[in-house]
């Protein structure tokens, strides 16, 4: 039996996904031409959101005719919209088992969401709350820890 060094497996071919972007940006890092887009053009978008919504706010008191109330209305929905694209494009740029961990986190966050939202709702119809839909965002931090879960099955 040959036992070069080219021959023997290293027993390190698994691969090393990294916990820090995971559980901050939801992605594998920024090491990648499609990681890099991702997380410029996303940050991007949300500080359009956040100029479009604080103008709108800001000006509200100013405007009696309230202009600019669509785009404070529109603005994060544009603005989510457009980072689900670039979403979309990142996952499409992945190898099979990254695009795979993703998917399956994703998958986690969604039924995760939903048993939340049947949590609450119910919660909400007994006790006469009212739930500000913005609470929805708090899924992202969710879908990082099914992320970061997912991805560690796979070293």
């Amino acid at each position: 039996m040959n036992t070069n060094p080219s021959n023997v497996p290293s027993g390190d071919d698994s691969p090393n996904w990294p916990a820090t972007p995971i559980l901050t940006y939801g992605t594998f890092g920024a090491r990648t031409p499609a990681g890099r887009r991702y997380h410029i053009r996303s940050g991007i978008a949300l500080a359009a959101m956040a100029v479009c919504m604080l103008s709108g706010v800001l000006t509200r008191s100013f405007d009696p005719t309230h202009r600019l109330d669509l785009v404070t209305m529109f603005a994060p929905g544009a603005a989510f919209i457009y980072i689900a694209w670039e979403f979309r494009r990142y996952l499409a740029a992945l190898d099979e088992l990254a695009r795979r961990i993703q998917l399956e986190s994703i998958a986690w966050t969604y039924l995760s969401g939903l048993a939340i939202a049947m949590l609450l709702g119910g919660l909400a119809l007994v006790y006469g709350w009212r739930l500000n839909p913005f609470w929805f965002i708090v899924l992202e931090p969710v879908r990082a820890g099914w992320l970061y879960f997912v991805s560690r099955r796979y070293q």
